[in-house]
């Protein structure tokens, strides 16, 4: 039995003017985000080299979507229906942290922040734990499960009945989402490098898993927090049934449109490192080898400035371009 649900307040109907009027501030979370912001800014006046803006432009994105995505209208009707929870979790599981790696916050740290803060990373990076921690498989697995746990299990409803337990789901998911991009396209330093074509691959499979989320909220005869969202009797909306496919039907798309700017930076990276690599290459062979002179020798020049048939041996003592020898 469902109990407590007197202390949920019930929103107006959502509807297009809702979508946009209708925020829940955190005043915690905003300065929060704040101070990451200035934090993140501050570093990179301290890189030697100039940063990039694109990934300034992208950190500051994933925080601004990551206060959009909890404080929002998604975060006004989360406890009330299931869509706007279901885009929560895969935005912020998904795209927040995509945007957050593409900063390469980790990077910037080691670059711009403190000396204690460097060395620290490099140790703990340097770690056994770490290595066996961002192997592919392992970090694939956690990701891909992580959904299934979260809607099959009691964290769901947990999550509908507090709001500090909502909140840490929040930064639970977006923490997993952005170990996972970290780890997968390398623009911070990594314990352990794999090849690209394995994170190609496995995104593959998780698109196939995302599908199979999507379509067994969407099909399944099983009510995720059914008992839930009966009790809470709304007289506008869509049924609990209805409520549930179109979640399904947004994490599907969600999850798979996430997926393509992730494939676009991940060959992006392959590419750029690739063109690094023959770049170096190149380079050690050009120091191995021989030294040869820029300009032809006298006697070179001469026989390249000549006809072909004064310098064959055949027609040139024939015609007497050349000397014959006894």
């Amino acid at each position: 039995m469902v109990t407590a649900l007197t202390t949920v307040p019930m929103p107006t109907p959502l509807t297009g003017s809702a979508v946009a009027a209708q925020w829940r501030w955190n005043p915690y979370v905003i300065v929060a985000l704040l101070a990451i912001a200035a934090c993140y800014l501050v570093a990179t006046t301290r890189v030697r080299e100039h940063w990039p803006v694109n990934r300034t432009v992208a950190f500051l994105l994933g925080l601004a979507l990551f206060g959009w995505t909890t404080m929002s209208f998604l975060g006004v009707y989360q406890q009330v229906l299931f869509w706007p929870r279901a885009i929560q979790i895969i935005t912020l599981l998904m795209v927040v942290p995509l945007f957050l790696a593409l900063g390469a916050p980790v990077r910037l740290a080691v670059e711009g922040g403190p000396r204690w803060l460097a060395a620290a990373i490099h140790r703990l990076l340097a770690t056994r734990i770490a290595a066996l921690l961002t192997f592919p498989a392992i970090v694939s697995l956690v990701f891909l499960v992580t959904p299934f746990t979260v809607y099959f299990s009691p964290i769901y409803e947990g999550t509908l009945r507090s709001r500090t337990a909502a909140w840490a789901l929040s930064f639970a998911l977006t923490a997993l989402g952005f170990f996972y991009y970290w780890t997968r396209l390398r623009l911070d330093p990594v314990p352990k490098e794999y090849p690209h074509l394995v994170s190609v691959w496995i995104t593959f499979a998780e698109a196939i898993a995302d599908g199979a989320l999507g379509l067994t909220l969407m099909m399944g005869h099983h009510l995720v927090a059914g008992d839930w969202y009966n009790a809470l009797n709304r007289s506008w909306g869509p049924t609990p049934k209805q409520d549930q496919v179109w979640g399904g039907g947004a994490l599907w798309l969600i999850g798979d449109l996430a997926g393509v700017p992730f494939i676009g930076a991940l060959w992006r990276r392959m590419f750029t490192e690739d063109r690094q690599r023959a770049a170096e290459v190149d380079a050690e062979l050009d120091a191995q080898a021989p030294f040869t002179p820029a300009s032809p020798t006298p006697d070179e020049e001469s026989q390249r400035s000549r006809p072909w048939w004064e310098t064959d041996p055949v027609l040139g003592r024939r015609y007497g371009f050349q000397e014959e020898t006894d």
